[in-house]
């Protein structure tokens, strides 16, 4: 069995978060698009990156806001301990 923890941080400018974790999810909780990786996503809209048992994301993802509105990104990812 492998113990894993999650973690969620919100974002509300344009910037990166890195990964180190097996899966990643994006979810759009502002007003205005988000583009993560050049996907864009609408508000309410959400991605993720699903990895297989015991394999490590190692990416940064790059992410940038457009429009007026309110600007909130979250972040869930889950990690092996």
């Amino acid at each position: 069995m492998q113990r894993f923890v999650t973690e969620t941080k919100v974002y509300f400018q344009s910037s990166q978060t890195p990964s180190e974790c097996n899966s990643i999810l994006f979810i759009n909780t502002g007003t205005t698009n988000v583009s993560v990786e050049g996907l864009v996503l609408t508000p309410s809209q959400s991605w993720s990156v699903e990895g297989n048992a015991c394999e490590i994301n190692v990416k940064y993802y790059n992410f940038v806001f457009s429009g007026t509105g309110n600007n909130s990104l979250t972040v869930i990812i889950k990690r092996y301990l």
